[in-house]
């Protein structure tokens, strides 16, 4: 119950942040092309500083253990949650199902998963959710990418290898392994820029959030019955099946609480890129980012039970 109070606070606070996003884009404060210039900041520069600098702490074969449980954890969640994605959203043309199924698979676990994990579990929480983040990455560039572009590509597979991200994280680890630590006047400058992860986060969130149209939203069915299976269905299914793999509290429930995020902002991306129903996409989002303040409290205190 107590975690559910903290992250409950930590949605609330987000929510303030996004409503501030939402209030630039209509004022006009922030263009449309402005998202994708914030995104670009924040995935190559803001993300991957911020989590290598939750690797700057001093070694310990505790976290370490508990680090290899959550890269586990998050292999095994992701394996299933594309099973599970297949089986309830059928291969169908007259609906737009490559984006249903890769907004069922993949969450929004560095906007929202890092930052609530910080909030709620501090620095230990952060260094066990970039390993969710790290699986997340590898296999939304190729499983994720295939799914929307409807064909594979082995060239995607080695592009996500050289991603910010996944260097950030390598790094993060070896030199956390080698307990090497930065010089203060390096690592502090770093945590600065690292600190803009969430309000960027969000803010992004919000100038997304405020492009969608809630009409055509409640008049679509079907964008509901996928939000219901990203945040209900899918979490009361994974949780108690992961609670089976050996890890510490903190672990599980961080890698749980992606999970249990909503659908993933880079879906949006792709189907702009690649040519697909990008509204739709954004709708899914915008929805699921919305009602996740209320199911992700409720989801906190149902994997308590398991934890």
């Amino acid at each position: 119950m107590q975690y559910s109070l903290i992250l409950l606070k930590q949605v609330i606070i987000m929510f303030a942040i996004i409503c501030v996003g939402i209030g630039c884009y209509k004022t006009k404060l922030i263009a449309k092309e402005g998202e994708k210039y914030f995104s670009s900041l924040l995935l190559k520069i803001v993300s991957p500083i911020f989590i290598f600098t939750s690797y700057q702490t001093d070694f310990s074969a505790e976290l370490l253990k508990g680090l290899a449980a959550s890269f586990l954890l998050s292999v095994i969640s992701h394996i299933l949650m594309i099973v599970i994605s297949n089986i309830l959203i059928r291969k169908n043309e007259k609906y737009e199902y490559s984006i249903e199924r890769f907004s069922l698979v993949y969450t929004n676990c560095g906007f929202m998963g890092i930052p609530l994990a910080e909030g709620v579990f501090g620095a230990e929480g952060v260094l066990y959710a970039t390993a969710y983040v790290t699986v997340f990455n590898f296999l939304t560039w190729s499983h994720g990418l295939s799914v929307i572009k409807g064909e594979f590509s082995k060239k995607e597979i080695l592009n996500v290898l050289k991603s910010p991200v996944i260097i950030s994280i390598t790094l993060g680890v070896v030199f956390y392994i080698l307990n090497i630590r930065l010089p203060e006047i390096i690592e502090q400058p770093l945590e600065y820029i690292g600190s803009m992860n969430t309000p960027l986060a969000m803010i992004v969130s919000g100038i997304t959030i405020a492009q969608s149209n809630f009409l055509n939203i409640i008049k679509n069915k079907r964008i509901f019955m996928t939000v219901f299976f990203r945040l209900i269905l899918i979490p009361l299914i994974i949780i108690p099946l992961m609670c089976f793999i050996p890890a510490n509290k903190i672990a599980y429930m961080t890698v749980m609480l992606s999970v249990c995020a909503p659908s993933a902002t880079i879906g949006i991306l792709f189907a702009v890129e690649h040519d697909k129903n990008a509204v739709y996409a954004s709708e899914i989002f915008a929805v699921s980012t919305i009602l996740s303040a209320i199911t992700m409290p409720l989801m906190l205190s149902y994997m308590s039970v398991f934890s």
